[in-house]
């Protein structure tokens, strides 16, 4: 009877275990030397006009920061800052404030995979106050969706093909590898398949996601969510896709 060898088994999985760990650490070492960028050299100057731009901002409702099963103090704290893009966009000549976000009904399918939240007519289903209270509102657009997906019978697509001259998307918001990457993809795809010159740019610092431990994951009936891991790898693959992924916009 053959004998296995159980030493080259060994040897190979621990050479795919260092593997694996190399390339965190270089996802890592990406992600503290994300460029910074500035709106007027970076963003304005390759579209051409504030009328060119627009900024997005995924799933700012207060499920996913300030009450509810799913609310994030990683959110939360991204809220502020934020905030301050909009109003500096705001005072760059930004007119296109573009939201998508979660406003569920109360038997809504994705209740299957995630506790209940944003449902619609309730208090997590409207704009956190960070960004509701501010004073240029009215040039708020805001799409709601019943998935992750922002443009899954949603208006967005419609609004798209009426703004051809809107071409450059900073993408904002959370979670990073749900509606954010799922945002920041569709829309670099609709200029791909459009054959339309633009970009997309998601900056790392007006984006995050939520972080659920193996207990508290048990819990509730899901995967546990390493906020941290996820947050910096679907940054990774949205520059792997051709996305812009900066550190911040000064």
């Amino acid at each position: 009877m053959e004998i296995p060898d159980t030493t080259r088994e060994n040897k190979k999985a621990m050479e795919h275990a260092l593997h694996g760990e190399s390339a965190l650490r270089f996802i890592d070492e990406w992600f503290t030397h994300l460029p910074e960028a500035q709106w007027e050299e970076d963003i304005l100057a390759p579209a051409g006009s504030p009328e060119a731009v627009a900024l997005f901002a995924v799933d700012t409702v207060n499920a996913f920061a300030h009450e509810g099963s799913l609310a994030s103090v990683r959110i939360r704290t991204m809220l502020p800052r934020l905030r301050n893009l909009f109003i500096r966009a705001h005072e760059w000549g930004t007119q296109n404030f573009v939201l998508v976000v979660d406003s569920h009904s109360d038997d809504a399918e994705e209740f299957r995979h995630f506790p209940a939240h944003a449902v619609r007519g309730t208090t997590e289903a409207r704009l956190v106050p960070e960004i509701a209270s501010l004073p240029f509102r009215d040039l708020f657009t805001v799409f709601v969706k019943n998935s992750f997906h922002p443009a899954t019978a949603t208006s967005l697509e419609p609004w798209l093909i009426d703004n051809p001259q809107v071409t450059h998307f900073v993408v904002t918001g959370c979670g990073t590898d749900l509606g954010v990457y799922l945002l920041a993809t569709y829309l670099h795809t609709h200029l791909l398949a459009h054959n339309l010159p633009g970009r997309v740019i998601v900056p790392a610092d007006c984006t995050d996601t939520y972080d659920i431990a193996p207990d508290l994951a048990q819990e509730l009936g899901i995967l546990p969510h390493p906020g941290d891991l996820c947050h910096k790898i679907a940054l990774y693959h949205l520059a792997m896709h051709g996305v812009k992924v900066v550190k911040d916009i000064r």
